[in-house]
């Protein structure tokens, strides 16, 4: 052997150290590769739980589209007042004087029909009669009540007493009536369908 070929290098690596640079190097590549399979998984739990409320708000809306009932806005409008609420709360005193069943024979037989006269007064100089006419009781009293509001009349009674400053005498086809003033404490002394009208216009 000559000497140049017994000189080494000394910038190339030895057989053994190349071989133990390799497994390094293999094990450094499977660390890596383990961090980036659980950075990935990480990821992909935190991207579940983001998207588990958003499914399940997108869920309730639709069902509230397709069954559900949606909310009551009070601000764009409210429940109606009914009529029977508004009578309640009026104050007019409403007395039935007469209910008369009424047959009328037509063609195919008889006819079945009521006719109801109705008296109202606030008891506080206001009163009025009303007749109504229909196939049931009920409506013939409510026809009743709308057309005395419309035949309203002012009753003038002395200034602190419940009399009237006057006699009154009237006609009406067959039946007179004669109203005279009274001192305080007398009362009404009358009967029957006068007493009514005197009671709800106040006088007395």
């Amino acid at each position: 052997m000559t000497e140049e070929e017994n000189k080494v290098n000394p910038e190339e690596p030895k057989a053994e150290e190349v071989k133990q640079a390799e497994p390094a190097k293999e094990e450094n590549k499977a660390e890596a590769t383990n961090t980036e399979n659980a950075n990935a998984e990480k990821a992909a739990d935190t991207e579940a739980a983001n998207a588990a409320p958003a499914a399940e708000a997108a869920q309730a809306e639709d069902t509230r589209g397709r069954g559900a009932k949606k909310p009551f806005n009070k601000k764009k409008g409210g429940k109606r007042k009914s009529r029977g609420s508004e009578e309640q709360q009026s104050e007019y005193i409403e007395k039935v004087v007469q209910v008369r069943r009424v047959t009328k024979v037509v063609k195919g037989g008889k006819k079945l029909s009521f006719r109801t006269t109705v008296i109202i007064g606030n008891e506080k100089g206001k009163v009025g009669v009303g007749v109504g006419k229909a196939s049931e009781v009920l409506t013939a009293i409510k026809k009743a009540i709308a057309d005395a509001r419309k035949s309203l009349i002012d009753v003038e009674t002395v200034a602190n007493t419940n009399t009237i400053s006057h006699n009154v005498y009237g006609v009406a086809g067959g039946s007179k009536v004669l109203l005279r003033p009274a001192a305080e404490g007398t009362g009404i002394i009358a009967g029957g369908t006068a007493r009514i009208v005197l009671e709800l216009a106040g006088v007395g």
